[in-house]
């Protein structure tokens, strides 16, 4: 599921619902719901610039020369690119446990 695969599911939901609570159904043998505690987007944006600093510290640690922000944002993003981490991800963070999912949604998740 995509972002706006998400936004169009609420919005439809929110119009006889908009102030529902959102939860988060986990483990098919053993159901039960959680909170949601935070939305976490995980984007190329936020990967390069943690790459950027780990960057400029190996430099500062190994005692190497400093590089310009811009070359070390292109080397970051290559790094990455290498290894195949640029996917765009959300995460929700689980919040506490609210107790066993009840049967309707178990059914209708198909559980």
């Amino acid at each position: 599921m995509n972002i706006t695969d998400l936004i169009q599911t609420l919005e439809e939901i929110a119009d006889g619902s908009p102030n529902a609570e959102v939860r988060f159904a986990s483990q098919p043998n053993w159901p039960f719901e959680y909170s949601i505690r935070e939305v976490v987007p995980w984007n190329k944006d936020t990967m390069i610039d943690m790459e950027v600093e780990a960057i400029q510290q190996s430099l500062e640690e190994d005692g190497q020369e400093p590089m310009s922000y811009k070359d070390m944002r292109a080397l970051a993003e290559q790094n990455l690119e290498d290894e195949g981490k640029l996917e765009d991800v959300v995460y929700l963070e689980e919040g506490s446990q609210l107790g066993y999912l009840p049967e309707g949604p178990k059914m209708a998740i198909g559980w």
